[in-house]
């Protein structure tokens, strides 16, 4: 009867088994997107079938696992061999393989997942399947830009090829009808010369999808026009944090890309811009010179009359770069046209400019838009129509103070984040500093330099004064000093920024500020060089974009002589009387208002010597003349080489006073009559007027070069008779 029971067991086990194995098959259906036939470089050119239930050299599908929809794991059964195949689904042409070759089980186990692929190592290599019929996508997400490479083939040629003619074009045409146009680029080779293994060449490669692992970004291609398998399909790689660099493989696998550095063929790009735009308006002439945008990780900005060129860094050794150009203008929009050097695409984009004060510019950016049409894209609505919002600021990179809006001195107390703390600006002292006794301690703000442009704080302030009424500590310094830049009225918020060139967090500070009473201020100092929206003067935490707010009273006292100074930057470009004018010297200075009066005078004097010039020339040239003005007897040579002045009345001094004065009349008598005497032409006389006063200008500009020349020549001489008297001393020491 036991024999029976356990005949039954065993009997139902199988049967179950069978069932099991017979449902695995029918449930085994391979997906679509692996369906195909794919080709794969393994030691060996391998071709791959796969179909709903089968796989070449690989057997019948008898289980599978889906796991995130892109990874398979498949047991495929051949003969008495069981393989389990790992298949990562990269794109719809690209598959990563993973394996174990043949498996054998014990009898009475079951080939399921777990059983057979139990020995699946995932450290192995990948070897990628290349679609057969591939379906080409977008090149946009894989590639994008046109760029000038230098590359190195370690398996050709030592060194590394770089020719201003290799380039790397890839580039999207937007609404085109052909798709293809977008699906390819194109590799422009060049040989250079001396080096063996370059060539000349363009290859065209079609675009079969990108991928990411980890920071690695891959994207395989096809070449189209190429017949043989083994060179048709590659492998690209690029790093998110080196993407200056691009490794390509030989062959037609991706596991021989582990870094862009050690790629077999490795390439180092360079963008170029694609395309040139005329400008067509100019920007105002006080925006020109090196800004910082604190709306785009303080970028690096440069303006001249027509270009905008904006330079960020998104991290160390990596750097992106757009251009704008002026299109068109009107009151005080700004069409611009963007052209970001790595990509292709050309769009215009408006900018709203606020008129420069102080370091700053204030502006907005509208939406970008492919229209090349003022009235559409400076339209009104294409800006950003949010409840609340404000300016973004371009601020100076090399800044000059201004008046301070906050002036005098200040007791506060602070609350926030980032308290302001006691320190030593630049290290350890020299000396060790005083002991001294302090009865009463304070958190200072002080605005007392004489033109009121720098702040300064100290956190533990002495208050203490001696019997005269002077503050007894006189070697502390203060803990942060920073320059006033910059402050306007925006939202009904007076804001104001500050410069720190010992800030390790950001040179630029943004503050908001208000007055709450005749002797009361409050301040809120933001994190970085910009003030967020929901910042007002109680701010103290990141929450609102804040580190420290101040309730500051002031005290100044009868020796502090720092008056207390408030302005509440509703009208920054009021010009005061502490203003520091920049002067520019450059293209169209001296037609300018700024022109130096030294210049001035300067020509005046040059002119007046080359009029006296011309009158000489004059005298030498008719006698009449000279002895109506001079009223001397004059005698001259034939050749008027040299005039020689007889017994005159008045002295050298007087005479050549009295031809300056009378130098106009001179020229009034030669034209008006011709009776005269005067023997000269009116062209003549204008010739030597002009040739007279261009050589005493040249003169006057040459003197000082001359005279630089005769100082240095006097200094050579002198050291060469030092250096002889030096010589002769010696001899004489040691003659003694």
């Amino acid at each position: 009867m036991s024999r029976l029971k356990l005949f039954r067991l065993v009997l139902g086990i199988l049967s179950y088994a069978l069932f099991s194995l017979q449902n695995g098959e029918a449930a085994c259906d391979i997906p679509f997107i692996i369906r195909g036939a794919w080709f794969s470089w393994e030691n060996r050119p391998v071709l791959t079938t796969i179909d709903s239930t089968h796989m070449t050299d690989r057997g019948t599908c008898i289980d599978f696992q889906e796991d995130y929809h892109v990874n398979y794991t498949f047991v495929f059964q051949e003969n008495s061999c069981f393989h389990c195949v790992k298949l990562l689904v990269r794109t719809v042409n690209v598959l990563d393989k993973l394996e174990t070759g043949c498996v054998n089980l014990p009898p009475g186990k079951l080939p399921t997942i777990h059983n057979v692929c139990s020995k699946l190592n995932e450290e192995q290599q990948l070897i990628t399947l290349f679609n057969e019929n591939p379906i080409p996508v977008n090149c946009r997400s894989s590639l994008e830009g046109v760029w000038q490479f230098a590359y190195q083939n370690r398996f050709r040629f030592t060194g590394e090829c770089n020719h201003p003619g290799a380039q790397i074009k890839s580039c999207q045409t937007a609404g085109t009808q052909f798709l293809i146009t977008n699906q390819k680029f194109s590799i422009t080779y060049k040989s250079c010369p001396g080096m063996t293994g370059t060539f000349d060449g363009v290859v065209e490669y079609s675009c079969l999808g990108d991928w990411f692992v980890e920071k690695n970004h891959f994207f395989a291609v096809v070449n189209t026009k190429e017949s043989r398998k083994d060179e048709k399909y590659r492998c690209f790689l690029k790093n998110r944090d080196d993407d200056l660099y691009i490794g390509v493989s030989i062959t037609a696998e991706c596991n021989t890309l582990k870094t862009v550095e050690k790629s077999p063929e490795r390439m180092r790009i360079t963008p170029v811009k694609a395309e040139v735009v005329e400008p067509g308006c100019r920007l105002p002439q006080n925006f020109s010179g090196n800004w910082i945008n604190t709306a785009n990780i303080d970028a690096d900005v440069f303006i001249n009359d027509t270009h905008i060129i904006e330079t960020y860094h998104p991290d160390e050794g990596r750097y992106r770069r757009s251009v704008y150009v002026c299109r068109e203008t009107r009151d005080s929009r700004y069409m611009m046209a963007r052209l970001t050097v790595d990509g292709c695409q050309k769009d215009y984009i408006c900018f709203d400019f606020v008129p420069q004060h102080h370091n700053i510019i204030r502006y907005r950016k509208g939406i970008a838009v492919i229209k090349d049409d003022f009235h559409t894209v400076c339209s009104w609505v294409q800006f950003k129509n949010n409840v609340a919002w404000k300016y973004d600021l371009f601020l100076a990179k090399n800044p000059h103070p201004v008046h301070c809006p906050v002036a005098g001195k200040f007791n506060f107390t602070q609350r926030g984040d980032q308290p302001f703390e006691t320190r030593i600006l630049g290290g350890v002292t020299l000396s060790p500093r005083p002991s001294l006794y302090c009865k009463q301690n304070i958190s200072d703000l002080s605005v007392c330099d004489t033109d009121q442009k720098e702040i300064l704080i100290d956190e533990t302030y002495c208050l203490s004064v001696d019997h005269r009424g002077q503050p007894k500590d006189i070697y502390s310094d203060p803990d942060y000093k920073m320059k006033c830049i910059g402050y306007w009225k925006e939202n009904l918020k007076s804001y104001l920024i500050t410069y720190d060139e010992l800030d390790p967090f950001s040179k630029y500070r943004c503050w908001v500020y208000q007055r709450a009473d005749l002797n009361r201020i409050l301040m809120s100092q933001a994190i970085g060089a910009f003030c967020d929206l929901k910042q007002d003067v109680t701010s103290w935490n990141y929450t609102e974009g804040a580190t420290v707010a101040l309730d500051m009273v002031e005290y100044e006292r009868e020796r502090d002589q720092c008056p207390m100074f408030f302005d509440d930057g509703e009208n920054p470009w009021k010009v005061t009387e502490n203003e520091v004018r920049v002067f520019h010297f450059g293209a169209g200075y001296l037609n300018s208002k700024a022109t130096s009066p030294n210049i001035n005078v300067l020509l005046v004097l040059l002119y007046a010597c080359a009029s006296m010039c011309s009158v000489v020339v004059f005298l030498c040239e008719n006698r009449d003349l000279k002895m109506l003005l001079l009223g001397k007897t004059l005698k001259r040579d034939r050749s008027c080489a040299q005039c020689h002045v007889g017994t005159s009345t008045a002295s050298a001094k007087h005479t050549i006073l009295k031809v300056a004065v009378f130098q106009n009349f001179a020229f009034a008598y030669k034209l008006g009559d011709q009776s005269a005497g005067l023997k000269m032409e009116d062209r003549t006389a204008k010739a030597l007027c002009l040739l007279t006063f261009i050589a005493g200008f040249a003169l006057g500009y040459k003197a000082k070069e001359w005279r630089i020349l005769w100082i240095k020549r006097r200094r050579d001489r002198l050291a060469w008779q030092l250096r002889e008297a030096q010589k002769e001393l010696e001899i004489l020491q040691k003659a003694h």
